[in-house]
């Protein structure tokens, strides 16, 4: 009997090792600060995204039921940027977490899973929604506008 558990014990091992070496590789390459933005993100009360359509059609995350994503996304009427094809996309900031998540998932795959079809538009919007999310600060008044981050490579940005 204990020459078979002695025989069995380095398979063991090694397929507990393969399954965390797997385990390990399947996740998502989160870049640095990743978990603090989703904390920040979460104490948002509302924020606003502003991104071509097609770009937000594209990134916007799926979910069902319970989990469902909420967003308001409205075009653009008016203002230097109407009639280019632009939305607005309000969300809280647990629906900012929620983007957040997505965007990461698909934005930086593991190795082993490779790109997804939408790898490069999450990445574009990933890059600019966290430098934005870090910088947000409290509302000093009840008038401080909430945070608003634009997306439009066509229109140069002025900061």
């Amino acid at each position: 009997m204990k020459f078979s558990l002695t025989l069995r014990t380095p398979y063991l091992a090694a397929a507990g090792g393969l399954v965390a070496v797997l385990a390990l590789t399947a996740c998502t390459q989160s870049p640095a600060g990743h978990d603090d933005r989703l904390t920040k993100a979460a104490g948002i009360a509302r924020v606003s995204l502003i991104v071509p359509k097609d770009l937000w059609t594209e990134t916007k995350p799926v979910g069902s039921g319970k989990n469902a994503f909420k967003a308001k996304m409205a075009e653009l009427a008016d203002g230097p940027r109407a009639g280019r094809g632009l939305v607005r996309v309000t969300m809280s900031g647990a629906g900012m977490v929620s983007y957040l998540k997505e965007l990461d998932s698909n934005a930086h795959p593991s190795k082993l899973n490779g790109t997804r079809d939408n790898t490069a538009a999450s990445r574009r919007v990933y890059d600019a929604l966290a430098p934005a999310v870090d910088r947000i600060k409290a509302a000093t008044n009840a008038d401080d506008p909430e945070p608003e981050v634009v997306i439009d490579d066509t229109i140069p940005d002025k900061n």
